[in-house]
This record gives structure tokens, C-alpha cells and sequence, in this order.
């Protein structure tokens, strides 16, 4: 068993090489071994079908959770926990027309018909490996050799919910609509993922799953969240704020839902997350509060009782930035009029008092709950607000732009610690990553950001079983171009990890425009771990300043 580095606050334990049954129950027995010692510390634990990565908290040293961790694997002790037993499933695909729209390239990659395709494909017993990349998304062993299959040279941006995926030697199922780069040979209607369930994921590792081939399928509703009871308290006193003009894709954030990695779910939350530690602190919240956050365009408000405000991330015609200001009952605050276009975060005394789903109220998109009823705002919506905190704010001070996030250089400069494969692309591919520069592309969105750049490429072709990431683990698909994973990234990826960008500088990355261009700087775990401590003391004494400057209600 070796311990790598995944990123500044996660390490990576690879356990053994072979995605079989007998290493799966390895990783079980020693995640059970780590979740007994609950070390505070950690935040998560998420396995993959050869290995498992503990995610940390920001103030915990990455140096201190990797020694007691290899105290723990080096002593010969066993856990007296056991996994659960396995259960029988069968899911019903339809491998025709729409349904399957990868089922003939296929084929003609393996030497196969369509139909000898589907009969081995219905024919093997699978066993769940691990749930993740997405939620409840089930990685299976059990695929019949004959149907490896590469994966797709560059992921598709939207894959169907129920699609069935062969990526390499892996089947698995879309459980909803997400980008994907696994070859479609079918689709079921089963349920995957139900965020509101006891045990919101169907499958669990360790069960036994067999495919039944059918002539149709009838797909259920999207699942979405119930509304906010229209009459609710916060309503009737007139605690709300009312969407006038919902932006571009604004969304209620907080800090996300880390504690259900391992079921696939992604931790969310806001992209920038040190602005909305910021904006929190500056009315006086708690850092977790539920705020706003849009990209390029900014919301539209009509506050129906008044509170004190503040904007951070981008800037808004007429609108202090990082400055707390109030908002009268009856006035309209307008953030769709941006000087430059970017992300921003709106925060609100009080925090918005949406339900919790998941330990978090931040919106899940693609899963559709959490939130605002699981989407992004559109004009008439109504959101409750919590009860005022702060009131008034003193003036004459703020914060530099650069410190919420942001670069002031045409040129922006990201510190990155070397990937779990670095290696497969041979120091002249690591070189030519860090020398490269790299655009940001359009088609960049809150689950991952997509550089344009020199192609960068293995020395030999590589397959990879599907592994943990992290937020800033930058990927190189097989078509040469980096992917730079952000808050709604998956909890699993199947492309080779070429680096990680450290924690500190993940706020730069939130705030980096379309078509700008970056450069990657090399850095040492210790730097990134002594930014990261650095950075905490000083929200701390930022907290401290804000309060001693705010005006609190009662």
C-alpha cells in the first residue's frame, strides 16, 4: 500500500492493482479501520475500486493525518466491522435506437455485433465496486473482457440519466444528467439517486447487479424538490427577497456537503469559497450561511424587509464591493449591470433559509435538490431569509479585490502540486504543463474548467480504473487538454491526474474570466499547507475586525 499525494487537504491510499473482489474487501475492512479511529480531522473517506482517498479539513496538517495513517496501515490489527451483505438487483436496459447511440462503434471496436454486444453485456454478473463520480453513479466489475472498451476521446458535455456506459474495463449507469465520457450502449429507467431516501443510493458496494434486456423503457419525472411552502413563516412577515431577474445561473451556496463523498455526491457549495467565507463575515454570519453566487451576470432583488448586504467576487455598477451596505424593505438591488463580468456572491444578514437537503443548502444542478427548489433563480421566485444578524456596518475600510479571489496580472499565475500520474506523461510533459500557457474555455462550468493549450499526452496509451479527485485536481482527457475539477466535480474520475492546484489558490481559479489565460507553478506540499494555515489565520482575524465593526440586532 502506497500513500500519495492527491491534493494539499487529501491523500490517496492505493491499496492494490487489480479491481477485483478480494481487493475491494481490502479497501472496506481499512476504511472501516479509519472511520473507527474518527479522527476529527477528516472529513471523508471515499473509496474506488483499488483505492481510497481521505479528504481533510482546511486547519488540519496534511503531514500529521499521512503519519497516523501509516501508523494505522503498518499495525497488524483488525477491524471487527464487516461490510454489508450484499443485496440482488436487476435493472432493465433498452439497448435500441436513441438509447444506445455508442452501441455500433461499439461493436466494431471489439469485433462484435450489436447483438453479441448486448448478449454479453446481459449475460455477466457485475459486482458494485464503489459509488461515485456522481451520485450514486455504480462502477461494476464483472464486464465480460471481450467488451473493453476505450473510453470517448473527449467527454461529452451532457450524458442522459440512466444512461449504461462501458468506460475500459468498466460498466456503469448515469444516474442523472452529467457530462461523461463512457461509450452509451443502453438506458434504463431505474432510479438511481434519491436525495430524500433513508439510503439516498440504490446500490451499495458490494452488490450484485445483472442487466435484463427490454424492448422500451418509460422514463420517470426528474426528480425535483418540493417548493418551499408558499405561506411559510418567513413569508408572511415579509422575510424574503423576491427574484426580479434571475442573472446567469444564480444559485443558493454555502459551503457544501463533504460528509457524503463517498455516496457519490459532490461537495458543492460555492466555487469561490474564501469570498463567501468573506461576504458571510462582513454581515455577520456564520461562514457556512447560504448565500447567493451567479456567473457573468448578476441577480435582479426586490427586498421585502431590510437588511445589510454585501457583494464580493465581482464588481456591480453603483454597488460598493466588499463594503456591507443596507438594503431598505421595498428597494431593488441590481447586480445584473456588471463592470466586468464574472462570478460574484451575494450575501445577506440573516443567510437564506431554504431547506436543508443533504447537510447542506446549497443547490445541486444536475442532481436538482438543495437550494431553490434545485436550480438556478428565475424571475418570481420568492426565497426566505433567516433572521437579521447584523444591522448596520461602520464605513471607511475594505478589502483588496485580489484577497476574495481574482488575479491583478494579464498573465494569471496557479500554484499546482505534481499528480498521482505524472509520471505517464514523462518530464517532458510535466514541463510543457507547467511552461504551456492555457486558455480558459467557453464550455467551462461549476463542475470542471477546460483549458486550451498544446496538446499534452502519455508516452504509452493509458486505460485507467476510476479513482478518487479532488476540488483542483486537473485531469488530461485523451484529448490532450486539461480539465481543472471545481466544487461540482465528480467524486470519482477515470482520466490520468496530472496535478492539483493547492487550496489557497482554488479562489483564483473561481474568479479567472472566459478566454483569460493561466500559467501553473510547481510548488511543495509544505508551501501549500503553510498557505493554507496562513490564509486561516487571517479570515480569523478578518472575522474579528468585521465583527468589532458591525452593528447586531437586539
Amino acid at each position: 500500500m502506497t500513500i500519495k499525494v492527491l491534493s494539499d487537504t487529501a491523500l490517496l491510499v492505493e491499496v492494490t492493482t487489480e479491481p477485483d473482489q478480494d481487493g475491494l474487501r481490502q479497501v472496506q475492512l481499512l476504511i472501516s479501520q479509519i472511520q473507527e479511529e474518527n479522527w476529527p480531522g477528516v472529513a471523508a473517506v471515499v473509496p474506488s475500486p483499488t483505492a481510497f482517498a481521505v479528504y481533510i479539513r482546511r486547519p488540519e496538517s496534511w503531514f500529521s493525518v499521512a503519519s497516523r495513517l501509516e501508523e494505522l496501515l503498518d499495525a497488524d490489527n483488525q477491524t471487527d466491522s464487516e461490510p454489508e451483505p450484499p443485496r440482488e438487483r436487476v435493472i432493465p436496459v433498452c439497448y435500441r435506437g436513441e438509447y444506445a447511440p455508442d452501441l455500433e462503434r461499439v461493436a466494431l471496436a471489439v469485433n462484435l455485433s450489436a447483438e453479441e454486444v448486448i448478449e454479453r453485456h446481459t449475460a455477466a454478473a457485475y459486482t458494485v465496486l464503489a459509488v461515485g463520480f456522481a451520485p450514486g453513479f455504480p462502477y461494476l466489475a464483472g464486464l465480460d473482457a471481450q467488451l473493453h472498451c476505450p473510453r470517448l476521446p473527449s467527454p461529452r458535455v451532457r450524458v442522459p440519466k440512466g444512461a449504461v456506459g462501458i468506460g475500459g474495463s468498466q460498466t456503469g449507469i448515469y444516474p442523472l444528467e452529467l457530462p461523461g465520457g463512457w461509450n452509451l450502449i443502453g438506458r434504463t429507467a431505474q432510479t438511481l439517486f434519491e436525495p430524500n431516501a433513508s439510503e439516498p443510493s440504490w446500490l451499495r458496494v458490494g452488490d450484485k447487479v445483472r442487466f435484463e434486456a427490454v424492448d422500451s423503457i418509460e422514463m420517470p419525472e426528474i426528480y425535483s424538490a418540493p417548493p418551499f411552502p408558499r405561506q411559510s413563516a418567513e413569508m408572511e412577515s415579509g422575510c424574503v427577497i423576491e427574484v426580479l431577474d434571475g442573472g446567469a445561473q444564480t444559485t443558493v451556496q454555502d459551503l457544501g456537503r463533504a460528509t457524503h463523498l463517498a455516496q457519490g455526491v459532490t461537495e458543492g457549495g460555492a466555487v469561490n469559497r474564501r469570498g463567501l467565507r468573506i461576504a458571510n463575515m462582513l454581515v455577520g454570519n456564520d461562514d457556512a450561511a447560504a448565500a447567493l453566487e451567479w456567473a457573468m451576470r448578476g441577480p435582479k432583488l426586490r427586498f421585502h424587509d431590510t437588511r445589510l448586504v454585501v457583494i464580493t467576487g465581482t464588481l456591480a455598477r453603483s454597488v460598493p464591493f466588499a463594503r456591507p451596505f443596507v438594503v431598505k424593505a421595498g428597494e431593488v438591488l441590481d447586480l445584473t449591470k456588471l463592470t466586468e463580468p464574472g462570478r460574484g456572491i451575494l450575501a445577506i444578514s440573516g443567510g437564506l433559509n431554504v431547506p436543508v437537503v443533504l447537510d447542506s443548502r446549497s443547490t445541486h444542478m444536475s442532481g436538482r435538490f438543495g437550494g431553490w427548489r434545485g436550480r438556478a433563480l428565475r424571475k418570481g421566485d420568492a426565497l426566505p431569509l433567516g433572521p437579521v444578524r447584523a444591522t448596520g456596518a461602520s464605513r471607511g475600510w475594505w478589502i483588496q479585490p485580489t484577497w476574495v479571489g481574482g488575479a491583478a496580472d494579464a498573465l494569471t499565475k496557479v500554484r499546482v502540486l505534481k499528480g498521482p500520474e505524472v509520471e505517464i506523461f514523462g518530464s517532458g510533459g510535466w514541463t510543457q504543463f507547467l511552461e504551456g500557457t492555457w486558455e480558459i474555455r467557453s464550455d467551462s462550468n461549476r463542475m470542471g474548467i477546460r483549458l486550451a493549450g498544446e496538446k499534452i499526452l502519455p508516452i504509452d496509451p493509458v486505460e485507467m480504473i476510476s479513482q478518487p479527485v479532488a476540488t483542483g485536481t486537473i485531469q488530461i482527457p485523451p484529448n490532450g487538454q486539461p480539465i481543472a475539477l471545481m466544487a461540482d466535480r465528480q467524486t470519482l474520475g477515470g482520466y490520468p491526474r496530472i496535478a492539483s492546484i493547492i487550496a489557497v489558490d482554488m479562489a483564483i481559479m473561481a474568479q479567472i474570466p472566459l478566454g483569460r489565460h493561466i500559467q501553473f507553478v510547481e510548488t511543495t506540499l509544505a508551501e501549500a499547507e503553510s498557505l493554507r494555515h496562513t490564509e486561516s489565520r487571517q479570515l480569523g482575524l478578518l472575522r474579528a475586525a468585521a465583527r468589532s465593526r458591525l452593528e447586531f440586532a437586539g
